[in-house]
This record gives structure tokens, C-alpha cells and sequence, in this order.
């Protein structure tokens, strides 16, 4: 494994060795077939089911560990997928699902542009949300095929989190990140239960930039290339979130709960915890990387889960992420939620894009693969881990 590099808020160093370590975790195969898996949610109302997104429009459904032949929703009808990163690539269900019956998603739409829109379950028995109740809360216009939003997610406080590039194309992108007045490179959070009359959506009154002229007040955080996941810590809040670099460096975000909101995490005036283009640029007020590596070790970093009440205990507490270059799927410890060591788990047997949690603490795995995608279940063959996990 090539050298990863720990950055603990803003000092970085290079892990002299890496400890003891054997790809203890097999992939089994769950479902197969599927056409490029981007998502994965679940909700503890339905103990069996796992909602499995597919970029070319469909959330479908895996009924205690069986691919219903129905999908949940099809969008296909207005869902443009023909750029690798476009398509239907995040979903959130409500809280309170299915009490709440929303369904919230990100998409491309025909006319390229993000989309993030709210959809309902339809009645009767049957597990399905309703094509045809959408309702959109933001479009984005898009000028590349590339560095979309993605990644939708509730917050622990109850808020819908957008997670959205900048826009592209990669090295010279329209939109600057860093720039208050516009939504590309930003992490996004609205209020989607308390909505003002006339509008798609409420602010959250602690939104950092509310009452700042020329700002939107929608962004809760910025300096972000292409943030294609992130997730919650579901024991303490803790935001864990992977930006994919430009030319040398993959990145993980660690920023604990109580944080002020407004985090700046540099782009494009740094690439990981490195000045970007060139060095000596000034790094006052911003976050660095609790993780990264450079592209000799892969070259796209899929941000997966902090793992709590976890079906594999030796697993408890780590970070889970995977790189989609490499196939490598890793875990993160930490003795003292700073400085961060990274271990290979094993290697997927497709490209790996995300990353799910059963209702019994079981972790999958989505792949990438035009109508040959699987989704896997992490498997422990054997347990060899040294000193790096701070045992």
C-alpha cells in the first residue's frame, strides 16, 4: 500500500510504517446485474429492505436479500445518464419514513442540470414512491458533465445536506468554489419540513452566510472540487466527507459536531492539504484534510461510513472509504479522534461508488458496471490487524 498521509486539523505527516495488516473481508455478491450502482440507504422501519440507487434513474428494492424485479421509482423518463457522472446519484429518505412518506433525490435532468426534487410513496401495499408526485426544490444548471452535486443526506438535525462540485470541466472549472454568491463547491443545507409560504424550501436561521449581502444563504460550507460523498456519524454527529482531487491528492474531511458552520475546505486554492497550483498559498481559515493519499495509490476516493453498532465488532468505531481506481476498500481508527490510520480491508471486485448500512449494522457495497454492477456484503474471513488500530 502506497504511503497515506494523516493531517490532524492542519499539521500534516507521513506514517513512518504502516502496521500488521492482511485483507481480512471477501465481497459476497447480493445482487447482480444492476446498471451503475450509485447509492445505498435504508431505514430501520424496514429491517429487510435496502433502497439501491442505479444512475440511469431507478431506485430499486432488496427484500431481505432479494432484488424485486419493480423498482421502487423509475425516473429513466427524464433522467440524463449518459455522462459517466451524471444520472440519479444520491437519495435520502425522510427521518421519519415512511410516516413522513418523502423520498428525496438528486438527478441530471435532460437538460443537464442538477436537480434535487422530493417524491411520495404511493398508497395501497406495495413499497413504491410515486413517479409521478415530484416536486422540485432546486435545479442547478450544469456546465460540464462532470463535479455534479451528488450526495443528499439528512443531518442529525433534521436538515436536508446537498453536496455539490463545482461544476467542471476538471483543471479549469466555470464556477470558483471560494465565490459566496454561487452554490457550485459547496456543501448545502435547507430545511425541507418548515417551508415559507411560496417557497420550495425553508434556511435554517444558523445558516453562516444568512443576512450576509450577496450571499447564498443556503450554503453551510464551501471550498469543495467534487464532494461525491459524505455521511453523519450516527453516535455523535460528526461530518465525514471525501472530496475527489484534481492532479496528486484524494481527501477525507473529518469536522467533529459542534463545529462552527461556514468551514471553508479550501479548494481551489489547496488540493488535500497542499497548496494549489503552486506552493505558498495562504491556508489562514481553512480545514485540512483528517485523511488523504496521493495518485499513486489510487485516483478517486469514494467516502463511505463511520461504522456504529456494527454486525462486525472488530469493525466498531472504524471509517470505511474506497478508492474507485484501485478497488482498494480501507478502515480508519483513531486512539484520539486526530490523528487517523488507514489499513486495506480487501479489494472490491468491481469499482466501488458507495456505501450502505443494513438495519443490523451489515455493510454493502455498491459498484459501478453499465448493466453488470453488483451490490456486496462485507463478509470477515479473518481478523490480522496490528498496532495501527491502537489496540
Amino acid at each position: 500500500m502506497g504511503s497515506i498521509r494523516i493531517s490532524v486539523y492542519g499539521l500534516c505527516a507521513t506514517l513512518a510504517a504502516v502496521a500488521t495488516h492482511a485483507e481480512v473481508f471477501t465481497f459476497e455478491p447480493v445482487a447482480s446485474n444492476l446498471d451503475r450502482l450509485t447509492t445505498i440507504a435504508s431505514t430501520p422501519f424496514y429491517p429487510g429492505n435496502l433502497f439501491v440507487a442505479e444512475q440511469p434513474g431507478r431506485i430499486r428494492l432488496i427484500e431481505y436479500g432479494v432484488l424485486r424485479a419493480a423498482p421502487f421509482l423509475d425516473i429513466t423518463d427524464r433522467t440524463r445518464s449518459s455522462g459517466f457522472e451524471q444520472g440519479l446519484t444520491g437519495v435520502a429518505l425522510s427521518p421519519a419514513f415512511p410516516a413522513n412518506p418523502y423520498i428525496y433525490v438528486h438527478y441530471i435532468r435532460l437538460d443537464q442540470s442538477s436537480r434535487i426534487a422530493r417524491f411520495r410513496l404511493l398508497p395501497g401495499p406495495l413499497l413504491a414512491a410515486d413517479p409521478a408526485s415530484e416536486i422540485e426544490l432546486l435545479s442547478l444548471s450544469q456546465p460540464h458533465p462532470t463535479h455534479n452535486c451528488n450526495e443528499v443526506r439528512f443531518g442529525p438535525d433534521g436538515y436536508l445536506y446537498i453536496g455539490c462540485g463545482d461544476g467542471g470541466p476538471p483543471f479549469t472549472p466555470v464556477h470558483d468554489p471560494q465565490s459566496l454568491t454561487e452554490l457550485y463547491g459547496k456543501i448545502l443545507r435547507i430545511d425541507v419540513n418548515n417551508i415559507p409560504v411560496g417557497q420550495a424550501y425553508g434556511i435554517p436561521a444558523d445558516n453562516p452566510f444568512v443576512g450576509t449581502v450577496g450571499a447564498r444563504p443556503e450554503i453551510w460550507a464551501l471550498g469543495l472540487r467534487n464532494p461525491y460523498r459524505f455521511s453523519f456519524d450516527a453516535a455523535n454527529g460528526d461530518l465525514w466527507l471525501a472530496d475527489v482531487g484534481q492532479s496528486l491528492w484524494e481527501e477525507i474531511n473529518h469536522v467533529p459536531a459542534g463545529t462552527a458552520n461556514g468551514v471553508n475546505f479550501g479548494w481551489n486554492r489547496m488540493e488535500g492539504a497542499h497548496c494549489y497550483p503552486n506552493p505558498g498559498c495562504d491556508t489562514t481559515g481553512l480545514w485540512l484534510p483528517a485523511i488523504e493519499y496521493d495518485h499513486n495509490q489510487g485516483c478517486a476516493v469514494v467516502g463511505g461510513l463511520r461504522l456504529r453498532n456494527a454486525f462486525h465488532a472488530s469493525l466498531e468505531g472504524r471509517y470505511v472509504y474506497a478508492d474507485f481506481c484501485s478497488n482498494t476498500v480501507y478502515a480508519a481508527a483513531s486512539s484520539d479522534e486526530l490523528s487517523w490510520t488507514s489499513l486495506p480491508l480487501g479489494q472490491s471486485p468491481k469499482p466501488p461508488t458507495g456505501f450502505g448500512i443494513g438495519a443490523d449494522g451489515q455493510l454493502y457495497l455498491g459498484t459501478y458496471g453499465v448493466g453488470t454492477a453488483s451490490l456486496y456484503r462485507l463478509v470477515l474471513i479473518d481478523l490480522i490487524f496490528g498496532d495501527g488500530f491502537g489496540k
